[in-house]
């Protein structure tokens, strides 16, 4: 494994260790939310605007392990019609769309983010843009998924053509 595979899978493994994180503070929040308003009779409403900015981080971060996993959805259907050169050449095209995509998704989610930067979130007093930063951030860090998702398939065609 080369050095900038193992930046790019511990880079994934990081993303989803911390989404996993935020997840378990998010479920802590709410948690934190009912007792609060149901226990205390007083809601903690910061609590619940909290958890969903937490919430939304967490599922931009996982999606470069979602990639790295080969979760996301798949398009074997039209693939195994294919030829084993056409297949590859299915899932080189859709890595490339998924890339683009991905760079899109950076480059407007910035855009969104230093757009929403003046606004303040009312229950917590800072900007909004620490809520939006989530998607650039997620989209970034989801394009070594991406590319290391479609190094190990090209590597198991090379040796499915081998043997």
């Amino acid at each position: 494994m080369s050095f900038l595979e193992r930046v790019g899978e511990a880079a994934v493994r990081l993303a989803h260790n911390l989404a996993a994180a935020l997840l378990a503070i998010a479920t802590a929040l709410v948690f934190f939310q009912v007792v609060t308003r149901f226990v205390l009779g007083d809601a903690a409403v910061w609590s619940e605007v909290t958890a969903r900015g937490i919430i939304i981080w967490s599922t931009f971060l996982v999606a470069g392990a979602g990639f790295r996993q080969g979760a996301m959805i798949p398009i074997d259907f039209l693939r195994e019609k294919l030829p084993a050169q056409g297949q590859i050449m299915v899932l080189r095209l859709v890595t490339l769309l998924i890339l683009i995509f991905l760079l899109v998704l950076v480059w407007q989610g910035w855009a969104m983010t230093e757009r929403v930067a003046s606004q303040r979130i009312a229950m917590l007093g800072f900007s909004m843009s620490y809520f939006y930063a989530a998607l650039p951030a997620g989209a970034l860090t989801a394009i070594p998924g991406v590319l290391l998702r479609q190094l190990q398939a090209e590597r198991e065609d090379a040796r499915g053509n081998s043997e």
